[in-house]
């Protein structure tokens, strides 16, 4: 009888799917004051849309424009939800670079298992040049229904969406639950930029504080 529970709970998470409101909202704390993050640090939602979905960085953002960042590893959180089972907690940890709004080319491809309600990684040693702007992706092959699920933030981007999904690495949709812009999936990096001095780099650091 669990067994058939089971299946049943899945079946009912496909069709109510792809996203769900958490019972309340929870806090997603930096683990590191430098990490290039879009989202507001409190996790609304939980979403199992797409093949891949992830988040596009942009270092103009951070006050770095034109300087290429050199990633050592990335930061996820995922939510395992009582009413939405994961078929598997293993996922690809992906890191692409840009190319006009678009996954370009693949810099590296990590298994990692998520865990629920607490930070996971995907390391880079030795760190990898990303350029100005590069995807930071799940990939959930693993799985037959988008798992895990990823944990996202209540608030749209105000001039641009950063977080999307997609089935087949194509066409990219942005990931709105309200209003024309997307909210951001609670997906994170960490890099030093290239090329600048010791002095410069900590400047541009203290933007993030």
């Amino acid at each position: 009888m669990a067994v058939h529970a089971s299946l049943l709970l899945c079946l009912l998470a496909i069709q109510a799917g792809p996203d769900e409101l958490l019972d309340r909202p929870v806090p997603c704390a930096q683990t590191d004051p430098e990490l290039f993050h879009y989202d507001d640090g409190y996790a609304y939602w939980l979403t199992w849309s797409g093949q891949w979905r992830g988040t596009w960085f942009t270092m103009d953002n951070f006050g770095a424009a034109g300087n290429n960042l050199e990633c050592d590893y990335t930061e996820f959180w995922f939510y395992h939800h009582s009413s939405y089972c994961w078929d598997t907690a293993a996922f690809y940890a992906e890191l692409w670079t840009d190319e006009s709004g678009l996954p370009s080319i693949l810099l590296s491809q990590e298994t990692v298992v998520a865990t629920h309600y607490s930070a996971d990684y995907a390391f880079y040693d030795p760190p990898l040049d990303c350029g100005n702007s590069f995807w930071v992706l799940v990939n959930t092959a693993f799985s037959s229904g988008g798992w895990p699920s990823v944990l996202g933030d209540n608030t749209p981007q105000p001039s641009a969406s950063h977080s999307f999904y997609s089935d087949d690495l194509a066409i990219w949709e942005p990931w709105i639950l309200q209003g024309p812009l997307a909210n951001d999936l609670l997906i994170r990096a960490h890099g030093s930029f290239m090329g600048l001095q010791p002095a410069t780099w900590a400047g541009i650091k203290g933007l993030f504080r």
